[in-house]
């Protein structure tokens, strides 16, 4: 089995040469870790798995974690987390510009809020619907790359509080511009059905646990302040790494077709969705690689 790559617009790979139902060679395997360390987001087209055979193929990647948010995961495979449009608690509908959309996440690290984010993670799409619905993904290594040496040298050694909250009102750090939430929309976890989570603090400039690249560790979501900086000093600092880190040029939006198979590195990358209409279908199935390294820490006061 011979492996081509083709690039995606601005970072990640689209990968050919493989179908995903039957079960790598150990070269392969290897060829797909190195790519996926290289590349930090993988594209494969035109596959047709079921989940046995997604979660047979995650595993070429590490071992797999039911996610620590019980109520989106699949009750046939603990391993399988099954991301419905038509979840209207956790997924609830609220207003862009008076136009009404379910489901769209601003950008975030998954499990950020808790000491050992997941290596990483693959999407499968099962059921697209007609309009949107569209996944980006956003590499923090180019970001940290494209930064000056003066900034650099001012974030370095600082760390960031992250916590975990589902009112987008809340987050310091997202737009909100044009942005309304709807009727009824959850303002804790616990009436989105989720479990909370304490305050965990994480070096703003993170070191890839494999590659030991840097990574600029900033996300609209869930980012809290700049720990040990006066406040509106912190914040302003944080508001312009996070507009640095959601540049074009650091970033895929992924317009999915049927048979699409994406996964990414979640040490390296923060990803966000675009939602749909309210009423349109959509189904992906999602595996989770575990991380198994405590990148950041509950804060002792938490």
């Amino acid at each position: 089995m011979t492996l081509a790559v083709r690039p995606l617009p601005h970072i990640g790979v689209e990968v050919t040469g493989i179908d995903l139902a039957t079960a790598p060679s150990r070269a392969v395997c290897d060829q797909l870790n190195a790519l996926w360390l290289e590349h930090a987001v993988l594209v494969f087209r035109g596959q047709s798995i079921g989940p046995e055979q997604q979660i047979a193929f995650s595993r070429v990647f590490g071992d797999l974690e039911a996610h620590p948010l019980k109520a989106i995961r699949s009750d046939a495979y603990p391993e399988l987390m099954e991301l419905k449009a038509s979840d209207e608690l956790r997924s609830p509908v609220a207003y862009y510009d008076d136009v009404p959309i379910i489901g769209r996440l601003g950008w975030h690290k998954d499990l950020i809020y808790t000491p050992s984010p997941n290596r990483g993670a693959i999407l499968r799409a099962v059921v697209l619907p007609p309009y949107e619905g569209r996944t980006g993904f956003g590499d923090q290594g180019k970001a940290y790359d494209a930064l000056n040496d003066a900034i650099k040298e001012r974030i370095e050694g600082l760390e960031v509080v992250y916590r975990f909250g589902v009112f987008v009102p809340d987050m310091p750090f997202f737009d909100k511009t044009g942005y309304r939430p709807g009727e009824g929309a959850p303002r804790t976890p616990a009436e989105a059905g989720f479990q909370d989570f304490p305050d965990v603090t994480y070096p703003l400039v993170l070191r890839h646990p494999v590659s030991g690249r840097k990574i600029l560790n900033v996300s609209q979501l869930f980012l809290h302040h700049v720990r040990g900086v006066d406040r509106d000093e912190g914040n302003s600092l944080l508001r312009q790494l996070v507009a640095h880190a959601m540049r074009e040029e650091f970033t895929y939006l992924h317009d999915w077709r049927a048979g699409d198979v994406v996964m990414w590195d979640n040490w390296q990358c923060m990803h966000r969705t675009t939602g749909t209409r309210p009423g349109d279908p959509r189904l992906i199935h999602r595996t989770t690689i575990k991380g198994g390294v405590a990148l950041g820490r509950v804060l002792e006061d938490a």
